[in-house]
């Protein structure tokens, strides 16, 4: 009897060879082709997401809406929570801008963009994506800081100010500086409406402060249009302030600061933005005139307002040509 052990079949040892090489290919060809059909999806629906852009510059926001539509057929919420989150974003950054150009429906395309800025959040957490949740946040701020134009409800201005403050815990200086700086130029102006709607100081002197925090980085040199932008800011809320308290002081700041933001806006540069400043610098020396130097103040306040109809003529800005007319009538009664 023979006990040795018969030697492998060599076909044998080769056909198992044949089926461990098979089997590792498929199962490479279906990692590979889970990753190429991954790859293939996301790039449709960024090109979706160029051209739904196009058409939102171009002011055509009802096709890019539909647009933005589509990508919910394409996409689960399960497989890709980032970009069905950030879909239901780009939706609601399409409706905010509507609420620009459609003003008349501007409080329903308002709250449509919150609503769908917060459907985005039930996908975009701050532990997962913390740069597009605070993304979120702070359109957030802006669309509830714009409803309070059509709606004058104080609340408003609560839940802007609590957004904006939600996207400063992830945009810090360090981490994004003008990103920093846009949120406190726009928290300064939900302070200063509420410091207005409640006769409420501190309010104003909150805004204050955030606008002081801006300019730590839109500084004349680096950022103009941004400065100028604060600058005037500025303005207006040491008018508003001087209501309150030390009036000589915070009118001559408004001045100053009018004429710091006239440094970046010329008439042949920025012709609307060196109007609005012009007629904001001649309601400063209005001010002033009401506590000394009446006449000489009057003047200065006059060739501020007619600075300003240099832009705003009867034929292309009726309104604000009407405004300022106003205000050369009301300052001439004064004397």
């Amino acid at each position: 009897m023979n006990d040795e052990v018969p030697a492998p079949d060599k076909n044998s040892r080769q056909m198992r060879l044949i089926i461990a090489v098979i089997v590792v290919l498929v199962g490479v060809y279906g990692l590979l082709g889970g990753y190429i059909e991954e790859q293939r999806t996301l790039y449709e629906v960024n090109s979706i997401w160029d051209d739904a852009s196009d058409l939102r510059e171009a002011g055509s926001y009802e096709e890019a809406l539909q647009l933005y539509n589509s990508v919910f057929g394409l996409i689960s919420s399960n497989e890709y929570p980032l970009e069905y989150g950030m879909n239901h974003y780009y939706r609601g950054r399409a409706y905010e801008e509507i609420s620009s150009v459609d003003t008349t429906n501007g409080s329903s395309y308002l709250q449509s963009s919150i609503y769908a800025y917060d459907s985005s959040l039930k996908f975009i957490t701050e532990d997962e994506y913390p740069a597009e949740y605070a993304r979120v946040q702070y359109s957030m701020g802006d669309s509830y800081l714009k409803l309070y134009a059509f709606n004058g409800d104080e609340g408003t201005l609560s839940a802007s100010i609590e957004y904006y403050n939600i996207a400063l815990d992830h945009y810090s200086i360090a981490v994004d500086p003008v990103y920093f700086a846009s949120i406190h130029n726009k928290l300064g102006n939900a302070w200063r409406k509420k410091g207005n709607f409640e006769g409420d100081a501190s309010a104003l002197g909150n805004s204050l402060d955030e606008y002081t925090e801006a300019l730590r980085v839109f500084r004349a040199d680096i950022y103009p249009l941004e400065y100028a932008g604060v600058q005037n800011n500025l303005g207006n809320l040491y008018i508003e302030l001087s209501a309150y308290s030390d009036q000589k002081n915070n009118i001559n700041n408004a001045i100053v600061s009018f004429n710091n933001a006239l440094e970046v806006y010329t008439l042949e540069t920025r012709p609307v933005e060196y109007a609005t400043v012009q007629n904001n610098l001649g309601n400063a020396y209005f001010a002033l005139s009401e506590i000394e130097n009446k006449e000489s103040n009057v003047e200065l306040a006059v060739n501020a307002y007619n600075e300003a109809l240099k832009v705003f003529t009867i034929s292309l800005f009726p309104d604000a040509h009407d405004g300022v007319i106003y205000n050369i009538a009301k300052a001439y009664r004064s004397l």
